[in-house]
């Protein structure tokens, strides 16, 4: 019962594959990703095009991902300085 509410709740809203549309992004054209390793199992990665800072952490096969504030990597990670070009530095922002 609850299968077929679940699949007429679908059908209702347009949910279903077939009416799924897909696009591909063409990345050498954009500006690439900012990749800062910590250790093994964690990163920094940051996305200029979404203007996006996170922390990745893998462990094994699975793994998380967190937003972190650009502004505030940017100013403790001198690493990160480099790919966040959209924050104000300190010296700007005094």
């Amino acid at each position: 019962m609850r299968k077929t509410l679940l699949l007429i709740a679908f059908g209702a809203t347009g949910c279903i594959y077939p009416h799924t549309q897909f696009t591909d992004t063409d990345l050498e054209r954009q500006a690439p990703f900012g990749v800062i390793n910590i250790d093994f199992t964690h990163r920094y990665i940051i996305d200029p095009r979404t203007e996006s800072c996170f922390l990745r952490t893998s462990i094994g096969e699975g793994g998380a991902m967190v937003a972190v504030p650009c502004a505030k990597l940017k100013k403790n990670v001198p690493e990160a300085a480099a790919f966040i070009t959209w924050e104000p530095s300190d010296a700007a922002a005094q």
